[in-house]
């Protein structure tokens, strides 16, 4: 992904952080050798890697796949969480407040 706009080292991890011409684009949580938590933001990010964008795109990578809840979000709006689970690792896609595209990818 390149250089980082900013990287902040607290106890033992470092978070590392891109930010896009339209807004930020990415964040990763670091520990000593492992990717603790990965945060990408679908509606302004500007690399290549393949991460879904709309709702379209969870119900057909992961369907049947994931559980939903609602959550706070934008206020006082309510957005719609998508969680898939496999093994140790989890994935939530939070869409945005018109539950069209998807505002946050969280891979933990």
């Amino acid at each position: 992904m390149g250089k980082p706009t900013s990287e902040e080292a607290k106890d033992d991890l470092t978070e590392i952080f891109y930010k896009g011409e339209k807004g930020p684009n990415a964040a990763f949580l670091v520990g000593k050798n492992d990717l603790v938590k990965a945060t990408w933001y679908p509606s302004v990010y500007d690399g290549k890697a393949a991460i879904p964008k709309t709702k379209e795109d969870i119900e057909k990578n992961y369907s049947g796949k994931y559980t939903t809840e609602k959550v706070d979000c934008y206020e006082t709006a309510k957005c719609t969480n998508y969680i898939v689970k496999q093994d140790k690792t989890k994935i939530e896609m939070t869409l945005d407040w018109e539950e069209k595209i998807i505002d946050r990818v969280i891979l933990e």
